[in-house]
């Protein structure tokens, strides 16, 4: 995926100004900033959620068209609010993210995600009485149901325990090794360190961040809110 001069506004504020960067096949790519910087929005735009004002996407060499193109199969998408239907079932909000695909996924592939990530034990519950990290869990598994060949994840390890939090980074371990490209944002010091290429986003705008850095200096160069804009 190559995100080239990205742009979106609300109402009179700019939030994202001009966001590229280039996402290479079987690599994890970072992106960190300030809260409030655009990130989630970013997030929605590269996932086919929301549109974006100006700029283009390229996605395996062509252009993707807002509303017209399926990413369903190409992008799979973890956002960091809680996207699962609270009323089905475990079992029916997997089913309907799969439904979104032309093709339908092998019933033993499901079975290994759910499994891989402990989604079986509760599998037939209704979403609406799971924990967070259980709804979280779910989440990854819908993200994934459909093989997709790029996988973007907003603050994925919130919500999960420290057991999930590695079995989350040995999948995305396994996942880039397949040829799979991972965007992701996160606050997590191993999951940064994790990234083969970090991106900050400053006043709407991407600069490549300094890998390395500590993660008390990077905080205090990415991701510190300024003060005028926080009042």
């Amino acid at each position: 995926m190559e995100v080239i001069k990205i742009q979106k506004t609300y109402g009179k504020k700019q939030v994202l100004k001009e966001i590229s960067f280039e996402m290479k096949k079987g690599t994890c790519t970072g992106i960190i900033g300030a809260n409030g910087c655009g990130k989630s929005t970013l997030f929605r735009i590269l996932s086919g959620g929301e549109k974006a004002d100006g700029g283009e996407i390229l996605i395996e060499g062509k252009p993707y068209r807002y509303g017209k193109d399926n990413l369903a199969g190409i992008v799979g998408y973890i956002p960091q609010e809680n996207a699962l239907i609270e009323e089905l079932s475990v079992k029916d909000n997997i089913a309907l993210f799969a439904s979104l695909s032309r093709k339908k996924p092998e019933a033993e592939y499901v079975k290994s995600l759910c499994n891989h990530f402990s989604v079986t034990d509760f599998y037939k519950e209704r979403v609406g009485r799971l924990s967070g990290g259980m709804k979280k869990r779910v989440a990854i598994v819908c993200a994934l149901v459909n093989r997709p060949r790029i996988l973007i994840m907003d603050e994925p390890s919130a919500a999960l325990d420290l057991v999930f939090k590695e079995e989350l980074g040995h999948y995305i371990k396994l996942f880039t090794a397949q040829g799979g490209s991972v965007l992701i944002s996160s606050h997590d010091k191993g999951e940064i360190e994790a990234c083969d290429t970090l991106y900050a986003i400053v006043d709407g705008v991407t600069v490549l961040a300094d890998k390395a850095l500590s993660l008390e200096e990077m905080i205090e160069r990415y991701m510190k809110t300024k003060r005028k804009e926080s009042v």
